[in-house]
């Protein structure tokens, strides 16, 4: 009958144990000692789920570099929030300064200019248009202001020649990077991203610093 060693739990088989026993509890000793291995990375991950206590190691350890990383946080890691960057929905983001929050796109589309403020209620939903505002007349806009339509269409636009807009609202383009001209001012379009609160985001610091 089989034994358990005394830290990892791993079987020890006995002479008497079956054939089709031993292996099989040898195949589950190889699972455990995968889990457990040491995991080698080149940057701190920017996808995946991480338990607290979790180690990666540098695979480019350099002199005043560190040994790896430690994570501090259970949660899911994700890359960080880029403007005007074309996201589809299953994206998952974290914001620039770190909120303890992650962020999955749930409507496909482009992120605005500005970095959201980023809620924290759990599935709180948002777009992603901060500093937008709708459209008006005999306006002066400059470069990267962003405009909403008077009648949504799930499209916001950015100045991309600053000018005073005309007296009345242009017909709208809805193709993506297609350009709107407004008398003096030309609008770039893009599809509105929108985003939820998706729980936890993994938190990793360095540790062991080289030399």
């Amino acid at each position: 009958m089989s034994t358990e060693s005394n830290k990892l739990k791993l079987k020890i088989p006995s002479f008497t144990d079956e054939i089709e026993k031993t292996i099989r509890e040898l195949g589950e000793n190889f699972n455990l000692l995968d889990l457990i291995s040491d995991d080698y990375v080149s940057a701190t991950p920017t996808s995946g789920d991480y338990l607290r206590n979790k180690r990666l190691y540098n695979s480019a350890s350099v002199y005043d570099g560190y040994v790896g990383w430690v994570n501090v946080r259970t949660g899911k890691a994700a890359p960080l929030w880029q403007r005007l960057k074309s996201y589809t929905v299953g994206d998952y983001i974290i914001p620039r300064v770190d909120n303890g929050h992650v962020y999955i796109c749930v409507q496909s589309g482009t992120s605005g200019y500005t970095e959201p403020v980023f809620p924290v209620s759990t599935d709180a939903q948002f777009n992603d248009t901060r500093l937008a505002s709708t459209w008006a007349a005999t306006t002066q806009y400059k470069l990267n202001d962003i405009v909403l339509p008077t009648v949504d269409n799930g499209r916001f636009y950015i100045c991309i020649q600053a000018g005073e807009s005309g007296n009345t609202e242009p017909p709208w383009q809805t193709v993506d990077g297609a350009t709107t001209y407004d008398k003096n001012a030309s609008w770039a379009t893009y599809r509105i991203t929108r985003w939820k609160e998706a729980g936890s985001a993994a938190l990793f610091y360095p540790f062991g610093k080289i030399g």
